[in-house]
Order: C-alpha cells, then sequence, then structure tokens
C-alpha cells in the first residue's frame, strides 16, 4: 500500500465497561465515580502499518484501573492484555506487537500482562453484536432512538479520529485470564467508526 504516513488504520471500534444504569461519563468529558474496567475492539476494515496490510485483524483489549478522571485518563490504564485474531501473518504479528507496545493501548499500561493471538468471533445480526474469545465476550446491541429504527448518536465528539457514534447497551460482557474473573450485564457500550495515522 503506498501512503505517506508510517501506519493508518480504518475500521469500527467497539467499547463496553462496568458502568451501568447509562453511559460512561468518560464519552462525555465527566469524571467516573470509580475506577473503571473495560473491553476495546477493534476491527480494521483497511489498513496498514509499516506498509503491511492489516485489513481484517481485529485487536481486542481489556484495561483496568481506567481514570477514574478526566485528567488521569492521559496516564492510562492501571494494566491490560492485548489479543489479536488467528489470521495474521508471522510478519504481522511481529509489527503487532511492537506497534501495540508503542503507538496503542499498551504503551499508557502501567502493568502490561500480554499479548495473545486468538481465534476471535465477531457477528452482527439486526443491530446485535456478539464478539468473542477463549478469554472472554461482548453481547451489545444498538440502543434506538424515539423512531424504534435509527440507534441514538452522539454529534460533536471530542476526539476527531472518531466518527459515526452509536450508543449500545451491553446485554453481558466477561473476561477471565491473568487471574480474573469478571462478569457485567446491562452496562455502557459504544460503536464508533475511527481512522488512526501516525
Amino acid at each position: 500500500m503506498n501512503d505517506s504516513k508510517n501506519w493508518l488504520l480504518k475500521g469500527v471500534f467497539y467499547e463496553c465497561c462496568r458502568v451501568e444504569d447509562g453511559h460512561c461519563s468518560l464519552w462525555f468529558r465527566r469524571d467516573l465515580p470509580h475506577a473503571c474496567t473495560n473491553m476495546a475492539i477493534y476491527q480494521i476494515t483497511e489498513g496498514h502499518i509499516q506498509g503491511v496490510d492489516m485489513k481484517d485483524v481485529v485487536i481486542i483489549l481489556h484495561q483496568d484501573g481506567i481514570g477514574p478522571t478526566i485528567a488521569e485518563l492521559v496516564n492510562g490504564a492501571a494494566e491490560g492484555a492485548a489479543y489479536v485474531s488467528d489470521n495474521i501473518t508471522d510478519e504481522q504479528r511481529g509489527i503487532l506487537e511492537t506497534f501495540l507496545e508503542t503507538e496503542v493501548g499498551i504503551r499508557p499500561w502501567r502493568k502490561n500482562l500480554g499479548f495473545k493471538v486468538v481465534k476471535i468471533s465477531l457477528t452482527e445480526n439486526s443491530g446485535d453484536y456478539h464478539i468473542s474469545m477463549p478469554f472472554g465476550e461482548v453481547k451489545m446491541s444498538l440502543t434506538l432512538g424515539r423512531d424504534k429504527k435509527n440507534p441514538m448518536r452522539m454529534d460533536n465528539p471530542f476526539n476527531p479520529a472518531f466518527s459515526d457514534y452509536r450508543f449500545c447497551n451491553t446485554d453481558t460482557w466477561s473476561f477471565n485470564d491473568y487471574g480474573k474473573n469478571l462478569t457485567f450485564k446491562n452496562a455502557s457500550g459504544m460503536i464508533v467508526d475511527f481512522a488512526f495515522s501516525g
């Protein structure tokens, strides 16, 4: 791929956290009452890193100790783990391990739990999404607006790399790895298009 940037990734970002009875206040630049934990899924639909095509790669990040204040977000999460879909090649894996350590997710983590290549399934059916891997899963559905047809959205976002914010209800999500056994129900969720470059 010919592009002047060292890396360029586009796709869909799925995020859920432990916040119940509403949506995560960090999306609205407001503090949380306590540090949070989340699952962040990046479904890459096009792009490259150092000229190596990354289309169809899925990355899942599990993070603990987020926030709780907006000011503390710059310090990153207390700890996190990365999971990458098993359709990657050896060349992609070598680049992704380095990339995640320097550009996305892992660098702000004060403790890096690890990097694993796993089978990841991501399916959608009429606004219902199911994302699963051996160490966790997410079931989320679009939050429809008054017309009962179109999802509720957020305009004027603060992050220019994100667009088309769609609110979701995360019916359930779980994570079971590195000594953790977490399950949350009726939690916050968001689906957003992303375009990152560097």
